[in-house]
């Protein structure tokens, strides 16, 4: 039996040699979030220790600068950090993955959960994996395997495109089983029932617009009537487009107005830090808004949404 280029024998050994190579990740990824939990210890919320000297570094800058002297990205130092302080030494648990650890860190029972993995479908062996971990802490998988997990994952590929789900749904109808299954639903069969009525109002309107243009001509002098809902529905989107555009506008209109007066002031430390951190934020919106156009994916991953709300 071959899997993929390999056969079982060679599939075996590298999969012993890759499990030393994840134990040897988690062990390094550990190893930094104890020298950034070193540097900083975590204390209560809202707590640093009383400044005695004008010199010392604040808690983020303290970890900027292991980030940047290491060569790693400030927020995976700062996650690191908040990993190795949810996992004592004593308490991690060998030959489960850094990320599993990472992922069960929220839990209040995590010293007892990740003693317990839960039964692999797929490999029929009991071990964590990183859409285990998943599962158990309630956050949407990956890879969705169970029948539910599936449904959940086409719901949220289309829900907040309309047209998307609509061709959707169309692929679907075309097969009579589940046209068949989904008419067995009251609220779908109603909903088709009124929207084929919906489609003959429209035919006829159609209709009705190509004999008008056949009288009076295309370019009539005439008024022509639209749908009023199709009217409503294009200055919806006509206004949210225009929104985005002005609040873009708004703010490069603000920043060439009032940056240039900022050199008649002088700004203490805790003003720069703080410009700065709005900075950073302002960044990370425009690489997500330029990222959503150029995707079509307008979601707001975990994140940037943990920076905006400045945790």
């Amino acid at each position: 039996m071959t899997i993929g280029s390999v056969d079982r024998e060679r599939f075996e050994v590298l999969v012993s040699d890759s499990l030393d190579k994840v134990e040897m990740d988690a062990r390094c990824q550990f190893a930094l979030g104890d020298a950034a939990l070193e540097i900083e210890p975590l204390r209560g919320h809202g707590g640093h220790l009383p400044v005695e000297d004008e010199d010392q570094l604040s808690v983020e800058e303290s970890l900027r600068l292991f980030a940047d002297r290491v060569g790693l990205s400030f927020f995976t130092v700062r996650t690191q950090r908040w990993v190795a302080a949810q996992w004592p030494q004593e308490r991690r648990q060998p030959g489960v993955s850094y990320d599993v650890h990472r992922i069960l860190a929220s839990c209040p029972d995590r010293f007892e959960l990740i003693k317990d993995p839960p039964l692999n479908e797929r490999t029929g062996l009991r071990q964590w994996t990183g859409e285990l971990a998943k599962k158990a802490v309630g956050w949407k998988p990956d890879s969705p395997a169970t029948a539910q997990e599936k449904v959940a994952a086409v719901h949220e590929l289309v829900r907040d495109d309309e047209a998307v789900a609509a061709a959707v749904a169309t692929d679907f109808l075309r097969r009579p089983e589940i046209a068949f299954n989904a008419m067995r639903d009251a609220t779908a069969r109603e909903n088709v029932n009124e929207a084929q009525f919906e489609q003959v109002e429209l035919l006829e309107e159609d209709e009705f617009e190509e004999d008008y243009d056949n009288t009076f001509g295309a370019d009539g002098e005439a008024d022509r009537f639209d749908d009023p809902s199709r009217i409503v529905r294009s200055w919806r989107k006509s206004m949210e487009y225009s929104d985005l555009i002005a609040v873009c506008q708004g703010f490069i209109a603000g920043a060439a107005r009032l940056v240039p007066k900022l050199r008649t002031h002088d700004l203490t430390q805790a003003q720069a830090e703080m410009l700065g951190r709005q900075a950073e934020k302002i960044r990370a919106t425009a690489d997500w808004m330029e990222s959503a156009v150029a995707t079509g994916r307008f979601d707001l991953d975990e994140q940037l949404a943990q920076l905006l709300r400045d945790q």
